[in-house]
């Protein structure tokens, strides 16, 4: 996929193959990862997945793209965080 538009208008895809690997397209950032978690965001917002012996392999974020590796027990979409401060919602 060679994307040169806006990144955060990128097509988002995710593939899975057998719990155990997948490619995932519209990737403008990964935030964390470890062994259990890997966290990304991507064009349609956060991206959540646990498992066991997790990898990022083939990081692009010029094409906004990424494979991983590992189990894969779950993937959750997180709501977008609003910009907004706690205290500023606290205080209207």
């Amino acid at each position: 996929m060679n994307y040169t538009g806006n990144p955060k208008e990128m097509p988002h895809k995710f593939a899975l193959s057998g719990r155990n690997s997948g490619t995932i397209t519209g990737v403008l950032d990964v935030s964390e990862f470890d062994n259990a978690t890997i966290d990304l965001t991507t064009t349609l917002g956060r991206m959540i997945i646990k498992g066991r012996d997790l990898k990022v392999k083939n990081l692009n974020l010029e094409k906004g793209e990424t494979d991983i590796e590992g189990n894969v027990d779950s993937i959750v979409y997180a709501s977008k965080q609003t910009s907004e401060s706690i205290f500023k919602r606290l205080f209207k």
